[in-house]
């Protein structure tokens, strides 16, 4: 009996200990938008770039809590420091000023989604002369085609989501939309259905290329240390092939064959220097 009791309070103690150990140990809050399969605020796990974010954290003992918002707030809720970073930005020179980027956690590109009836091909700015491009709102397309549309070469459509873009696009309000064809695929397989897959189709030449980052406060004390940790964490998740294997699984699970093997020759082939955002 007295070594039932002894046994007892041993497990008690451990409770105990295991408590206090979860409730000390730091958690960093990062806000996101909905932008599967990268990022999902409907599936368990919330994605597969966020599954990469928290196992890269829980690498350097640091728990990770996600909010969804709109990806204009998003950012805003980072540089005013009521959260600490927000997944997941390209970096640009505007952004740079403000945020403090994490080493890169993913390549990506944009391609031209368009109707498969309506005969495209293009190499050049000159080829896009007289399009009418949809984009989503606060999204970065890069230099090349801010510049067409600057120039009056092509005619541009602003919208609120990446879904209300395709659907103009079925309804030819649009010839053209940018978009990274591994969300676009999962997009159009899971929310407009097997008429708009048989429609529509993306041209593979890139319109830009980039790499996705966790932007920090530059206002924030925290955000170097924080940005240090992350890195890290990350960098144990590509040497131990865990990185490599979320990423597959997800692949496999919500993308096409043509956007795997996209996204799988820019990981053999992207630069690993994260550069002027360093």
């Amino acid at each position: 009996m007295k070594w039932f009791r002894l046994s007892l309070v041993s497990v008690l103690l451990c409770s105990v200990a295991a408590v206090h150990a979860a409730a000390d140990q730091e958690t960093i809050r990062i806000t996101t938008g909905h932008w599967p399969p990268y990022i999902d605020e409907e599936r368990p796990g919330g994605g597969f770039l966020a599954q990469i974010i928290r196992e890269a954290f829980a690498a350097e003992d640091i728990q990770v809590e996600f909010s969804f918002f709109p990806w204009s707030r998003a950012l805003a809720l980072v540089k005013s420091r009521e959260y600490q970073a927000s997944a997941v930005w390209s970096c640009t020179a505007d952004r740079k000023r403000e945020f403090l980027y994490s080493a890169p956690i993913l390549p990506y590109q944009y391609v031209f989604y368009h109707r498969r009836e309506m005969p495209f091909d293009w190499d050049s700015l000159s080829d896009l002369a007289g399009m009418n491009v949809g984009l989503t709102q606060d999204y970065s397309y890069g230099e090349t085609l801010s510049g067409a549309i600057e120039s009056g070469l092509v005619d541009a459509d602003v919208t609120t989501s990446d879904l209300a873009n395709f659907r103009k696009l079925l309804l030819e309000r649009i010839d053209l939309f940018p978009m990274d064809p591994v969300v676009g695929e999962a997009m159009i397989a899971e929310q407009l259905g097997p008429t708009a897959r048989d429609r529509l189709e993306f041209h593979p030449h890139p319109l830009r290329s980039a790499l996705y980052h966790l932007p920090f406060s530059r206002d924030d004390p925290e955000a170097g240390r924080l940005k240090r940790a992350f890195d890290r964490g990350l960098a144990k998740l590509r040497e131990s092939g865990r990185y490599r294997e979320i990423i597959q699984n997800a692949l496999e699970a919500h993308s096409s064959s043509a956007a795997a093997a996209i996204l799988e020759e820019k990981l053999v082939n992207w630069d690993e220097n994260p550069g002027s955002c360093g």
